[in-house]
């Protein structure tokens, strides 16, 4: 029998995340949860959300440096902890898990945002590619083709999405989805923040419960825009203390369709078959362009 709510009842641990801390951080009414997989929106949401919640569209502050990673596995999670205790606002807490790791609160925000599977994966070929350490480069050791096949073929597994595979991306976009008749949690998809930017920062607008003037809106929008999250991180993070060699290739490319010119017509036909196998028609559907309304 399912249970009324959602309940955390499994551990993620891999390189880059270990989903322990939940049991020791408490969150509190009004907190707003953003849980993506890697590469599908996670620090874009998370400014928009931050400059929400501020009511500034200032974007001249990384993102990162309030809106903390709490089961980020290759940080010190206590110091991560203290810090999100530490502050007096309203809290915006990142994380890369799935539902069944995180705690559940009726009265905090859950969203998850997601983004073409196969965007997902090019995203963060580049991303690993960007690292000055090699502790992720095992997704990625062999030739490209076989790269791939591991990404559509190989299960999920208790690093959660860190094992980087079409499975470990459909469970997270299924354990949240699972629970949106809650009032409290919500779905975004990358393509709808790129078609309608402002449409989507409205809508995060009314999941805060915020009403904000039309033209601060406005600004918002145009603060959290790939040029200028790119431009952010270029003069806002030194590389001495980043794990990329160049902050600001963080932000890889903004694009969708990373896989034009990479995938042949076989491996396009092996991602179709897996992904009907994993999901249905319409999930299939969202999962890869959201609402895909202009």
């Amino acid at each position: 029998m399912k249970s009324e709510f959602p309940i955390r009842n499994r551990d993620y641990v891999g390189p880059c995340t270990d989903t322990r801390v939940w049991d020791r951080f408490e969150l509190r009414p009004g907190d707003v949860v953003l849980s993506t997989p890697p590469k599908s929106g996670t620090t874009w949401s998370q400014a928009i959300l931050m400059m929400l919640i501020h009511g500034q569209a200032i974007s001249d502050r990384a993102v990162w440096r309030d809106s903390k990673w709490l089961d980020c596995g290759f940080r010190d999670q206590d110091e991560l902890a203290n810090a999100l205790e530490a502050q007096d606002h309203r809290r915006c807490i990142k994380s890369h898990t799935p539902f069944d790791g995180i705690t559940y609160a009726p009265d905090v925000i859950y969203i998850a945002v997601y983004r073409h599977p196969i965007d997902v994966y090019f995203s963060f070929e580049r991303h690993v590619a960007n690292m000055n350490s090699d502790f992720l480069d095992f997704h990625f050791a062999a030739d490209p083709a076989v790269n791939f096949r591991r990404f559509l073929e190989n299960p999920k597994t208790d690093m959660g999405s860190d094992d980087l595979t079409l499975a470990s991306l459909c469970h997270h976009y299924q354990s949240f989805r699972d629970w949106t008749h809650l009032p409290n949690v919500h779905l975004f998809h990358y393509s709808d923040l790129k078609r309608n930017p402002r449409r989507e920062v409205m809508r995060f607008a009314a999941i805060l419960g915020l009403e904000l003037p039309a033209a601060l809106i406005d600004a918002i929008v145009e603060a959290s825009s790939f040029d200028q999250m790119k431009g952010v991180a270029r003069v806002t993070v030194r590389p001495a203390e980043s794990v990329f060699a160049n902050p600001a290739g963080f932000f890889d490319a903004g694009t969708n369709k990373k896989w034009l010119g990479r995938l042949s017509q076989e491996e396009l036909l092996a991602y179709r078959d897996r992904l009907s196998d994993i999901v249905g028609t319409e999930d299939q559907r969202w999962l890869e362009d959201g609402s895909a309304e202009d």
